[in-house]
């Protein structure tokens, strides 16, 4: 088995300012002092508990970046390969009636839904 080359503390570090969450605020959520916090953003690993409770208190699940299937997309991706062979996109316009009678709109609906 390779050694993991996943800093989590980084990692919790990085999802918090995406979220903007304080270390305060975690430490309130996980009702720990700061100073845990600060602890265990410059760890390379923590124990699961801490992992669970953490994951928890963020929203985000980081027992995900630790998984063993190689089709899974982890967040320590860089550059994930994404493919679509098609796509649908809704788009909701705010029309004014004389926008509906320029475009011919009220026809072309009524000839689709024949």
């Amino acid at each position: 088995m390779e050694k993991s080359n996943i800093y989590i503390g980084e990692i919790i570090k990085n999802v918090m300012a995406e979220q903007q969450v304080t270390k305060a605020e975690l430490a309130r959520r996980l009702n720990v002092k700061p100073q845990s916090v600060d602890y265990m953003l410059t760890r390379k690993s923590i124990d699961t508990d801490t992992l669970y409770n953490v994951s928890w208190a963020l929203d985000y699940d980081f027992a995900l970046l630790y998984s063993i299937h190689k089709e899974q997309t982890n967040s320590d991706n860089k550059e994930p390969d994404y493919n679509f062979s098609s796509a649908k996109v809704l788009v909701e316009l705010d029309l004014k009636p004389e926008d509906i009678v320029k475009l011919n709109l009220k026809k072309r609906i009524a000839d689709i839904l024949k």
